[in-house]
């Protein structure tokens, strides 16, 4: 598929030329050829493998698909611009003339689109192409909440783009000069004309599948769209392809499964002949689906799980044919479609064709003479299987299932809107979920994924290293933080603490290994502990009661703003606890909200976006037996630190740190530390808020060093030896 872009500005400069390259970069996967051409006041260009621009009769014209240029400019000169609509063939095209641009897209031909900027318009064969060249990446609200609601995309000249607007099928565009009040150009008029209606469809199912057989290299996807009874259309599909194939040759077919699963194709292929069909079977690893890559390759969102399974199947069968025949569009939102077929044909040289497009799906006349012809053409136990199945790919909430942790994230912290909670309660009871509710949440996925890699691109950063803040507190004390992996739920987690504290004693200089003989403290975030004693609650297993719900709402501005966290807090501290501190704070008095609902209510720490996994999709209680857990990790530390630094440890605290300050879970030592040294210690929370992973922190005496002198030595200087 060749990519088409063109340029009308007043005159040529620096930007035009930055314009064009960019535009040109973009279309890079359309072909590696390049030809510009200018035409007036216009710049034409074309990226294909043999690119070429027409000229005649004083117009340029570039095309993508089949076309009898001459044919139409000929037509175009006699009739007008309406006159670029013609033919059985689709195709879209941009011709340029003295007074500007016209765009055509016959039937539903390859997709083109158009902008403003700056004083200038643009055109492409992709939406991301205008992008690249200085269109503002602004979300259209209004497409994304229709597309989030009913699945439709593409079906008119609104793109998900604010600025960017799109060719109809059978549309014609006139971009012509704009004159001011003196008579003069100040700019440029665009001019949609209608797009002509589309002739409605004659062709009975049989001869809609013969139309799509081709000559080339085809083969058959066993994929629906999610519908129960697309597995009829599909047998009937696979039936015309045997019927048609040359004896020598089997029919490749394709599917998709989920290991583990059953897998829905087996009964209708399996009664076949293994000299008939070359069936391979694709698997669906939920952690290899890679929808960022899907949405980079198609620019905009498109409904169904089937199109992004298609998508991978064309992506992972590039060479072995040349055609996939789908079921697609058999019933649902079709107008995306061509998009999907122009993506896939442009980076992968694989041409999609969707037979049962224009058939209407829930006449039973045409489901009836797909019967017959499957009847004809399959064995009886392939037919049986057909009329039984209920799909044939891996089922939505299964994928969904397997998915929830990366849906959970888009939920909670949507780019776009404000947050579902409808759509997070539907992720609690996946299989409880109708199918239309499924959809809507990979649309939410689908969209989600969208926003972050195509409209606001995350830039991976290089994390920078982080030195541990030497800060002397309170004129005698100073705090050493201690990195470690992602803390997870573990056995043995005191051992594991024991370790890296010791590898921070064997690392550290000698000026604090000389401290650490002295008096000093361990302590370590409660969160953290929570988290390892297996206290994280994935919000996806949260399911708030009808007073979580009631009181989360009146509780905006405290602790627990959400119901997930609510209900955690209500299973901690009871529901007419938490009822009387939401009382208290709707009546002003925030901090009595914190008094009233209690330790164990306090401790319960919402999901926030920028916390350490798996903090940023759970609800994290506070530790069970805080003092248990201390005495553990002091025993260890005592098992694995050298006598001298074990025999300093004051103690070991577990404790949580926010805005309001410092409290203490879990202790175990010597002597209990008073709460201001804890305070003086966690002042200005030295752990971090954010995905810091500093959950240790090691305080020592700041002016130990003196008081440490080695035998031998006064003053800090080694004494010379005494003679004998």
């Amino acid at each position: 598929m060749a990519g088409l872009a063109a340029l009308l500005s007043f005159g040529s400069d620096r930007t035009t030329t930055q314009t064009l390259a960019a535009l040109s970069e973009a279309l890079a996967p359309r072909g590696d050829g390049e030809v510009i051409v200018g035409h007036g006041p216009a710049r034409l260009l074309v990226r294909a493998g043999m690119p070429k621009v027409f000229e005649a009769d004083g117009n340029a014209i570039i095309v993508d698909g089949m076309a009898e240029l001459s044919s139409l400019l000929s037509r175009y000169q006699r009739q007008g611009p309406q006159a670029l609509i013609s033919g059985p063939n689709p195709y879209a095209l941009i011709l340029a003339d003295s007074d500007g641009l016209v765009l055509a897209r016959n039937l539903d031909g390859p997709p083109l689109y158009y902008a403003r900027s700056r004083g200038a318009v643009m055109v492409a064969s992709e939406p991301t192409a205008l992008l690249a060249a200085g269109i503002a990446a602004k979300p259209n609200d209004a497409a994304v909440a229709r597309f989030l609601a009913t699945g439709a995309c593409d079906e008119v000249a609104a793109t998900f783009f604010e600025g960017i607007r799109r060719v109809l099928p059978g549309q014609v565009v006139e971009v012509s000069r704009h004159a001011g009040s003196g008579g003069q150009a100040d700019g440029w008029a665009i001019r949609a004309h209608p797009p002509l209606a589309a002739k409605p469809s004659r062709a009975s199912g049989r001869m809609a599948l013969l139309g799509a057989l081709g000559d080339e290299r085809t083969g058959v996807v066993m994929l629906g769209a999610g519908q129960q009874d697309v597995a009829l259309p599909t047998a009937a599909m696979l039936g015309a392809a045997l019927a048609e194939r040359e004896t020598h040759r089997a029919v490749p077919v394709y599917s998709s499964y989920m290991p583990g699963q059953e897998r829905a194709h087996e009964a209708l292929l399996g009664p076949i002949s293994e000299a008939s069909i070359r069936h391979r079977a694709l698997p669906l690893y939920t952690d290899e689906i890679d929808v960022d890559g899907f949405m980079i390759d198609l620019g905009e969102p498109v409904p169904g799980l089937a199109a992004y399974l298609l998508w991978a199947m064309a992506r992972a069968c590039g060479g072995e044919v040349d055609t996939l025949l789908t079921a697609i569009g058999w019933r649902g939102p079709a107008a995306h479609l061509s998009r999907l077929s122009d993506r896939i044909a442009a980076r992968y040289g694989l041409t999609l064709r969707f037979p049962y497009r224009e058939l209407d799906g829930s006449d039973p006349n045409a489901r009836a003479e797909l019967q017959a012809l499957a009847e004809r053409t399959l064995p009886h136990a392939s037919m049986r299987a057909a009329v039984r199945a209920d799909g044939l790919e891996p089922a939505l909430p299964e994928v969904l299932q397997r998915l929830r942790p990366e849906l959970a994230t888009t939920l909670l912290y949507p780019k776009h809107g404000t947050r579902d909670d409808a759509a997070l309660a539907r992720l609690c009871r996946l299989g409880r979920a109708s199918d239309p509710d499924l959809d809507r949440l990979w649309r939410h996925y689908v969209l989600e994924r969208w926003l972050s890699v195509v409209v606001r691109p995350e830039r991976v950063a290089v994390p920078a290293s982080r030195p541990a803040p030497e800060a002397i507190v309170a004129g005698r004390w100073q705090r050493h933080l201690i990195g470690t992996e992602q803390l997870g739920p573990q056995e043995r987690i005191a051992e594991k603490i024991a370790w890296y504290v010791a590898e921070f004693v064997n690392t550290a200089a000698k000026p604090t290994r000389l401290a650490m003989r002295h008096p000093w403290y361990l302590m370590i975030v409660a969160k953290s502990m929570a988290v390892a004693a297996g206290r994280a609650i994935p919000v996806w297993t949260i399911t708030p009661g009808r007073l979580a719900g009631l009181l989360a709402k009146a509780a905006n501005g405290t602790r627990h703003p959400d119901p997930w966290s609510m209900q955690v807090a209500i299973d901690e501290a009871g529901g007419m606890r938490m009822g009387l501190a939401v009382a208290c704070a709707r009546l002003g008095k925030r901090s009595w909200y914190d008094r009233v609902s209690g330790v164990a209510a306090v401790a319960v720490s919402p999901p926030r976006e920028n916390a350490c996994p798996p903090g940023n999709l759970a609800v994290i209680p506070q530790p069970v037996d805080g003092d248990r857990s201390a005495a553990e990790i002091v025993s260890a530390l005592r098992r694995l630190l050298p006598d001298e630094v074990a025999q300093a440890l004051g103690g070991c605290a577990i404790v949580g740190v926010d805005a309001t300050g410092v409290t203490q879970y879990g202790w175990d030592g010597s002597a209990e530390p008073a709460p201001e040294l804890l305070a003086k210690l966690c002042a200005d929370n030295p752990f971090g808020q954010g995905d810091e992973r500093t959950p240790l922190l090691v305080a020592t005496m700041a002016g130990s060093r003196q008081g440490a002198q080695q035998p031998g030595r006064k003053g800090g200087r080694r004494q010379p030896a005494k003679r004998r």
